[in-house]
């Protein structure tokens, strides 16, 4: 069944001293756009997150949210400086040896001196973290994916509705054509007449006139590549792989032969039946856009 490009999935685990939280949404788009918001210290998980998530689903504006919390941060060490330390140390030195002062340099000079100290956090360990973060990703791509999965259900059903009445205009302008071709004969009969009347019965014009007929009111190559189109559409809907652009593809071909009937048809009612092709041709083609 189909998928539709419009989900969201969420999924939060807590373990020992961590609190993690997926959120993945989704909006409709052309190609496949993955967005990631994650904690600084894991951005490097940022690769492995895109494989997981590429491996089902192919298109969409992706929205991908990474909650990181721990109950115990990870331990930090503050240790000196000495470098800088050594390079305050001779700066003070210097000024005493320079400016001849007094006394000695005291520990407290040192205080608030800038970079004397320094905080080295224990490096956190990716590999856990990752075995977390892949398990809540899966599960929250489980949910996202069963309610893409559902939307579309709902898309196909619409959609299927609106191709049979595509069928069923197509069957009216299959009926009404005969009686327009015949209308049509009806004319080119008054034409011709009054060609003979005027004393202009060129033959030529006259094959001419009937060749136009043929070619103009003829419309069941037109109806036949129609219905096969509706068929593959319908086929398309069924099926479990991503389908969203052959289906564009085909609403392209079936308004392109409506354009066709319409512009072939020398009759009102098959005309009226074109425009309302066309509407619901575009009316498919907005909904299509929703799909994977």
């Amino acid at each position: 069944m189909i998928a539709s490009m419009t989900g969201y999935g969420r999924a939060e685990l807590v373990e020992e001293n961590i609190k993690a939280t997926v959120e993945i949404s989704s909006v409709n788009n052309r190609f496949c756009d993955v967005q990631f918001r994650l904690p600084k210290n894991l951005s490097s998980l940022e690769s492995k997150l895109k494989q997981t998530i590429l491996s089902t689903i192919t298109r969409g504006k992706i929205s991908f949210n990474l909650s990181w919390e721990e109950t115990s941060p990870v331990a930090s060490y503050v240790t000196l400086n000495q470098d800088a330390a050594d390079v305050y140390f001779n700066i003070m030195t210097q000024l005493k040896q320079r400016f001849s002062l007094s006394g000695d340099i005291r520990i407290d000079y040192f205080l608030g001196l800038p970079d004397l100290v320094k905080v080295e956090k224990e490096e956190y360990d990716l590999d856990k973290a990752w075995v977390i973060i892949s398990k809540i990703t899966q599960q929250a791509l489980e949910e996202f994916n069963r309610m893409r999965k559902a939307e579309g259900a709902k898309l196909a059903q619409d959609l299927s509705k609106r191709v049979a009445k595509l069928e069923e205009s197509i069957t009216q302008i299959e009926r009404l054509t005969p009686k327009s071709i015949e209308n049509y004969r009806k004319k080119l009969k008054s034409r011709i007449k009054e060609l003979i009347d005027n004393l202009l019965t060129d033959e030529h014009r006259i094959e001419l006139e009937v060749a136009l007929m043929a070619e103009k009111c003829d419309v069941t190559e037109e109806c036949v590549r129609f219905r096969s189109h509706n068929q593959q559409f319908l086929f398309a809907l069924k099926e479990d792989t991503p389908v969203g652009k052959r289906l564009t593809f085909l609403l392209q071909e079936m308004n392109r032969e409506a354009n066709t009937i319409g512009a072939k048809a020398a009759d009102v009612e098959i005309s009226q039946k074109v425009i309302f092709l066309k509407e619901e041709i575009e009316k498919i083609r907005e909904q299509v856009q929703n799909i994977e």
